[in-house]
């Protein structure tokens, strides 16, 4: 009798473990799901960025109705970031505004006397990260003397 019960104390137990593994799994897959809608909300985030410098670059942005009209199709872009924030996804800062290796990615160089190695001149491209883990490396343009 005790020793069916040990059996059974002891199949019990190793079904707990391996329900824990697989509970962990799927947890980490969800995680992973979220991490790529997140990107693709991060890539339509990007094409505002990049129209906007279009729109200012050909200075479609002169008149009050475009201006107007702009304004309107960026509240879009507001909303999108409002749901990134909601879900812990965070624009990587480069408070010193030094290149870090772990957090970016260097793109091109440029010499500048004035700066020191590795100062970022640029970025090209914003970088995020999500609970402390990283979702994307930022792009960025840094002095190289």
């Amino acid at each position: 009798m005790i020793e069916a019960v040990e059996q059974k104390i002891t199949e019990i137990l190793k079904e707990k473990k391996d329900l824990s593994i697989k509970f962990e799994k799927y947890e980490k897959e969800g995680e992973q799901l979220l991490d790529e809608v997140f990107l693709d909300a991060i890539s339509v985030l990007d094409v505002f960025s990049r129209e906007e410098k279009v729109i200012e670059d050909h200075d479609w942005n002169q008149s009050e109705d475009s201006q107007k009209a702009i304004k309107r199709l960026l509240n879009a872009k507001k909303k999108l970031n409002t749901m990134l924030e909601k879900y812990n996804v965070e624009k990587i800062v480069f408070n010193d505004g030094m290149s870090n290796d772990d957090l970016c990615s260097v793109t091109d160089t440029e010499p500048d006397a004035e700066k020191p190695n590795g100062y970022i001149l640029s970025i090209e491209k914003e970088g995020y990260t999500r609970n402390d883990h990283m979702l994307r490396r930022a792009e960025v343009v840094i002095v190289k003397n």
